[in-house]
């Protein structure tokens, strides 16, 4: 029993200091990015911004885009996103793309019934911070072609939730704030890739149209279920009709992500 207590601490430690030191880590990476590359690299440092839409599904399913729970439909999100990074080359075509961007994603839930219609809309905000490696090659005539692979840290900004139940006699609805309940998951990771294509502008700028899926790793959620059935101020009764709706032993809900945006990057001096 003392072994296996003093084996779970240590694995609580350890994931202690490995969201505590992930800034740190990433600041690292890119410290020593910067030392290894090349001086004919470091001027090719590129900054850029990116905007964008954000198509947001939460998912329960190992299959991208899709539930397990049955009659229950899952429909995208669509909101924005935005954000900076950098471009540090490592050597002619492989580079570090560090980034930071708030994004917005969510999903929604709907269930039709004879004599009913049960909605859930999901809003959730977040920092995301990302480190991606980036291969570029020439592509046909002046346009550049990239993809990207990396990892994704998210923290929660703000999550709201707002339910309906629509039927021939009336309307009920409430609305939930999950990050200040705390239902809403602080921390949050995922993948990225995607590709893209960039073609140049003026003075050393470039234009560039991506795709990216961005699928979470873990529950988007504090708990393995769904949000809180009941909302602030005793409006338990507006809820009971969507609460049976959606009954709370769904599986965890994670996010998958597709992101398309328009970037602009431009070049700057040497690192050091």
């Amino acid at each position: 029993m003392d072994v296996l207590a003093s084996s779970r601490c240590t694995g609580a430690a350890l994931r202690a200091l490995l969201w505590a030191g992930s800034g740190r880590a990433i600041a690292a990476v890119l410290l020593a990015s910067a030392v290894w590359a090349s001086p004919t690299a470091a001027q090719d440092v590129r900054l850029g911004l990116r905007l964008g839409p954000t198509f947001g599904f939460l998912s329960d399913s190992a299959v991208p885009f899709s539930g397990d729970t049955p009659n229950l439909n899952a429909n995208p999100r669509i909101d924005i996103h935005a954000g900076a990074y950098a471009i540090v080359p490592l050597t002619e075509h492989i580079a570090l793309q560090p980034e930071v961007l708030y994004v917005r994603k969510g999903g929604h839930f709907s269930r039709p019934l004879a004599e009913s219609y049960a909605v859930e809309r999901y809003r959730l905000s977040y920092l995301e911070g990302a480190v991606l490696g980036r291969g570029e090659t020439a592509g046909p005539g002046p346009l550049s072609l990239h993809a990207v692979v990396g990892l994704s840290l998210d923290a929660a900004l703000d999550g709201r939730l707002r339910r309906a139940l629509r039927t021939a006699a009336d309307v009920r609805e409430e609305r939930i704030a999950l990050a200040e309940r705390g239902r809403l998951r602080r921390w949050g990771a995922g993948v990225v890739v995607g590709l893209g294509a960039g073609y140049p502008v003026g003075s050393g700028g470039r234009l560039a149209l991506t795709l990216r899926y961005n699928p979470g790793l873990i529950s988007a959620f504090e708990d393995a279920t769904a949000p809180a059935k009941t909302s602030p101020g005793g409006a338990a009764s507006q809820s009971r009709g969507s609460a049976s709706f959606f009954p709370s032993g769904r599986s965890p809900l994670r996010h998958d992500v597709v992101t398309a945006s328009l970037a602009y990057t431009f070049p700057v001096g040497p690192l050091f």
